[in-house]
C-alpha cells in the first residue's frame, strides 16, 4: 500500500491567521486560547477546521490539534513560548507568512467568520474561553433547558459561580 501524505493547509494557515490577528488583541493566545477559538469557529460559525473534540480539563479539547500545532511550531510556522505568568503563548514566527499563504484559499473563503470569532472571543482569555466553550459543549451534547444546562455546567466547572456561568449563557444565547 503506497503511503499517502496529507498536507494540513488550511489547519496551519488558519493557525498562522490567528497567531498574526490576535497579536495585541489577545490578552492570552495560547495553546487553550487556540482550541477554545477552534472550538468556537467549528460550533458557531461552521467553519470545517476539521477537529474533534472531547470535553477535557479546560472544556472542549481536540488532540489533533494539540498535535498539529506543536508539527507546526517545529516547522517555524508559529513560536510556542512558556512565560511563567501566562502560561504557553503562541506567536508569529519566521515562516507563519509563509504559512498563511499556503492557506489562503481557506483563510479567504472563511475570512469574515474568522474576523468576528476574533471580533466576538479574540480579547477573552483563556478562563472566560473555557467557559464559553464548555457551555456550547454541553448544548451541543444533549438538549437541555437553560435551567439544566447551567445545573449541568456548574457540575462540570465548580470553580465558576452560578452567576459567571449565566452571564456567559446569556453573551452565547444567540447561538445556542
Amino acid at each position: 500500500m503506497p503511503i499517502q501524505f496529507t498536507e494540513k493547509w488550511d489547519q496551519y494557515g488558519l493557525m498562522a491567521e490567528l497567531a498574526l490577528k490576535l497579536e495585541g488583541v489577545s490578552p492570552q493566545f495560547g495553546k487553550t486560547v487556540l482550541q477554545k477559538l477552534v472550538y468556537i469557529l467549528q460550533e458557531i460559525y461552521r467553519v470545517p477546521c476539521g477537529y474533534d473534540y472531547i470535553l477535557y480539563n479546560y472544556g472542549p479539547y481536540s488532540e489533533a490539534l494539540a498535535d498539529d500545532l506543536s508539527f507546526f511550531a517545529s516547522m517555524d510556522g508559529v513560536k510556542v513560548e512558556w512565560n511563567r505568568r501566562l502560561g504557553y503563548e503562541i506567536k508569529k514566527a519566521e515562516r507563519t507568512s509563509h504559512f498563511r499563504e499556503r492557506g489562503k484559499d481557506f483563510l479567504t473563503q472563511h475570512a469574515s467568520q474568522i474576523d468576528e470569532v476574533i471580533k466576538e472571543f479574540g480579547s477573552m482569555n483563556a478562563k472566560e474561553l473555557e467557559l464559553r466553550s464548555t457551555i456550547l459543549y454541553v448544548s451541543k451534547e444533549e438538549p437541555l433547558d437553560k435551567s439544566d444546562l447551567l445545573d449541568r455546567v456548574k457540575d462540570i466547572k465548580p470553580h465558576f459561580t452560578v452567576g459567571e456561568i449565566d452571564n456567559a449563557y446569556q453573551e452565547l444565547e444567540r447561538w445556542l
